[in-house]
């Protein structure tokens, strides 16, 4: 599965005036993480590839295009990158993370995010950029570039994710079982749903915003100072739109939302 290079990027990703550094890249791990010359793994910022396939682990649709863009990119400029540090200057593995941009001044999450090759990801405090990203995401799936066109990428009722056959049917039957493919819990990953708040909880940890359907959003304490003015009592009965990781906890589907641009209400 090949994606060319997508259309030039827009103004809200001209490059900074300044680098924090600039680095030889040794090792390409995968879309979003490589190794630089000096020993660090490099996460970038902004997106979320697919993942590779690792212990006995099929690779996700797309993992590789995605690996071999960022290579082929790579090679073109030289084996060279340029970094923007944000608030936070390593992830919880210890990664370095920054915002990556080639030779030329392209920003590397938004290259890729524009074919398709990746959904943009959003971990605050770390959201400069945040407009060059979703804009690239939001021009792939206009054309339905790359993972936009499959059925995983749709947004989905949360009522799906409790029962995927009483879904399936309403759909055409030609896709039926691609559709239940993609619901199967064991395929669970990046999905974006559309429910109305049934019920609000709250928890010692956590906020809880239970869908209809039985999926719950969950907004952690520590992150609500990312959501200025969300009273979250506040949304029962109101019509929201959820992206993010799909998890299970005692089979119960949920989702972590950790920035406003992952959650967007009617």
């Amino acid at each position: 599965m090949t994606v060319e290079s997508a259309a030039p990027l827009a103004d809200a990703c001209a490059p900074p005036v300044r680098f924090h550094e600039q680095l030889r890249v040794e090792r390409v791990y995968d879309g979003d993480t490589v190794q630089l010359v000096d020993g660090r793994r490099l996460r970038l910022i902004g997106l979320d590839t697919p993942e590779r396939g690792r212990d006995e682990r099929p690779a996700e649709p797309f993992a590789e295009d995605a690996r071999a863009a960022l290579t082929r990119l790579l090679k073109e400029q030289g084996w060279e990158l340029r970094l923007v540090f944000d608030h936070e200057r390593f992830d919880h593995h210890g990664r370095t993370l920054a915002h990556a941009f080639a030779i030329d001044g392209r920003p590397v999450a938004a290259w890729l995010l524009e074919q398709g090759l990746a959904v943009a990801l959003t971990v605050p405090p770390n959201d400069a950029w945040l407009g060059c990203y979703r804009g690239a995401e939001a021009r792939a799936r206009d054309a339905r570039s790359g993972l936009w066109a499959l059925v995983e990428y749709r947004v989905w009722d949360a009522a799906c994710f409790n029962d995927p056959r009483g879904c399936v049917l309403r759909e055409a039957t030609e896709v039926r079982e691609e559709l239940l493919t993609a619901l199967d819990p064991g395929n669970d990953g990046f999905r974006i749903v559309k429910g109305e708040v049934e019920r609000v909880g709250r928890s010692r940890q956590s906020w809880w915003l239970n869908l209809k359907g039985g999926l719950a959003l969950r907004i952690d304490h520590d992150d609500m100072q990312y959501f200025p003015g969300l009273e979250p009592e506040t949304l029962e009965g109101r019509q929201v739109t959820a992206r993010g990781r799909l998890y299970r906890h005692r089979d119960q589907p949920r989702m972590r939302i950790r920035h406003p641009a992952d959650l967007q209400f009617d």
